[in-house]
């Protein structure tokens, strides 16, 4: 199964690299952001308006951050600073695996299909404490 991380990958240096003989593409990697504030569980979480803040939003009839056109269930939305967009679209065939960090839980997920967003370390949370 293919695995893909949640975040938009950026070229580097594109105008030095694009407008030359020597095309090629470098991506800037060490700013990767593929975590989340927290999966939103329903109306009652909260999500903070803050520049480039993501939230996966479980279910879209308890979404904290009201109605967006096009929002499904289990998709990642993005605070631009302006206005909520999906961030990622767990629907879109091209994008429908990926791994997340929860900034809340502390722990990896995996979005699949079937189940949704599922932990993918059942051992630990990345800072060493017990699974719950």
């Amino acid at each position: 199964m293919a695995i893909s991380i949640s975040d938009t990958l950026e070229q580097s240096n594109r105008n030095n690299t694009v407008r030359t003989s020597e095309f090629f593409h470098l991506i800037n990697t060490s700013d990767i952001n593929f975590s989340v504030e927290k999966i939103a569980e329903n109306s009652s979480d909260t999500a903070a308006q803050v520049f480039d803040a993501r939230y996966v939003i479980k279910d879209i009839n308890s979404s904290p951050i009201g109605a967006l056109q096009y929002l499904q269930n289990n998709d990642i939305v993005r605070w631009t600073g302006s206005e909520w967009v999906i961030h990622k679209s767990v629907n879109n065939a091209e994008t429908n695996f990926g791994i997340i960090y929860d900034k809340r839980t502390q722990l990896f997920y995996q979005y699949d299909p079937t189940n949704g967003w599922k932990p993918l370390l059942r051992s630990g949370k990345i800072d060493g404490g017990t699974f719950s």
